[in-house]
């Protein structure tokens, strides 16, 4: 390969890795969008009654989006006890070993792996409300509740979750290990779907959870295959 074409496509590369991730949806309930190189598909879990939920992330520079894939359940995030979902995200902000919470913030679920989680989503409430609370060292501090940047599926046409967590809140990077799980409205004891996979049932115990990779790593990679190629002329 000639010099200028070998250091033309490493620039390339570079470009598309650091345009990898730059993901805005739009908050409607309507996945479309929410494909490609800068998607990471957490897993997929079978539904409470029928169906399944599909977890994806995406991100920008400002925000980590998360969106669940609800439509095949008939099921939606809401405030009527049993009837509607609550959804609950943990994370794991500073990436220190032993920090963090062992139980999730109502008490009820536990966290024994090596990382643990610092902050709690809630998505407990209807019309798109939902509740944070952060680990202050020896207890959960509660934050109130907002509407602000989230979409709950209620409407047939649209009928998936997109949420909105940004990264000034989370430590600055989109780059976590996140613990989610879905119950009914108001059993907040028993988990029906679990990210990781397994961990459901009555009061289940969480172990380490799942990291949201650096799809920029992937295409990096690229570069990696190309310059062993380079070496290799």
């Amino acid at each position: 390969m000639k010099k200028g074409t070998w250091m033309m496509s490493v620039v390339c590369l570079l470009a598309a890795a650091a345009q990898v991730g730059a993901f805005t949806p739009v908050l409607d309930g309507v996945l479309n969008e929410w494909t490609g190189p800068g998607i990471v598909n957490l897993g997929t879990q079978p539904g409470i009654d029928v169906g399944t939920y599909t977890l994806l992330a995406g991100w920008d520079t400002s925000n980590l989006y998360l969106a669940v894939d609800r439509n095949s359940t008939n099921r939606y995030l809401g405030d009527d006890y049993w009837a509607h979902d609550s959804f609950f995200v943990a994370i794991d902000i500073d990436g220190i070993a032993g920090s963090g919470a062992s139980q999730d913030g109502y008490g009820i679920l536990s966290f024994a792996g090596t990382l643990r989680p610092d902050f709690i989503y809630c998505y407990a409430g209807g019309a798109g409300w939902y509740e944070t609370c952060n680990w202050a060292g020896t207890y959960w501090n509660w934050n109130g509740w907002t509407n602000a940047g989230t979409y709950y599926g209620w409407n047939e046409d649209s009928p998936n979750d997109e949420l909105t967590i940004p990264l000034s809140v989370i430590g600055g990077s989109h780059q976590v290990m996140v613990w989610a799980w879905m119950t009914r409205e108001g059993i907040y004891d028993t988990v029906d779907a679990s990210w990781p996979a397994g961990t459901t049932g009555y009061r289940p115990v969480f172990g380490d959870g799942v990291m949201i990779p650096e799809p920029t790593v992937l295409t990096l990679l690229g570069i990696g295959g190309l310059l062993a190629i380079r070496r290799k002329k």
